[in-house]
């Protein structure tokens, strides 16, 4: 009985890290495209603060990082 409760415990755990992986995988893939594609449009930031390398620098790490996130939800056991 106590097996059958850890056992279910730690399904419910890896049901919850699956969709944390997830959810911040989506936010850094979405912040990386922003850092890499703001300078096509017309926001107010971009008048204050211009678009550089830095922000293409951050835009591909953004990136790289929320593919990995994915990868990690991807691969968590079931």
């Amino acid at each position: 009985m106590f097996q059958e409760y850890e056992k279910q415990k730690q399904a419910h755990h890896s049901r919850l890290q699956k969709v944390r992986e997830f959810s911040m995988g989506g936010l850094f893939l979405l912040a990386g495209l922003f850092f890499l594609l703001r300078s096509q449009f017309e926001l107010e930031i971009n008048l204050r603060f211009p678009p550089d390398l830095t922000d293409r620098i951050f835009g591909v790490v953004c990136l790289l990082y929320g593919g990995w996130r994915f990868y990690r939800g991807y691969k968590t056991k079931q």
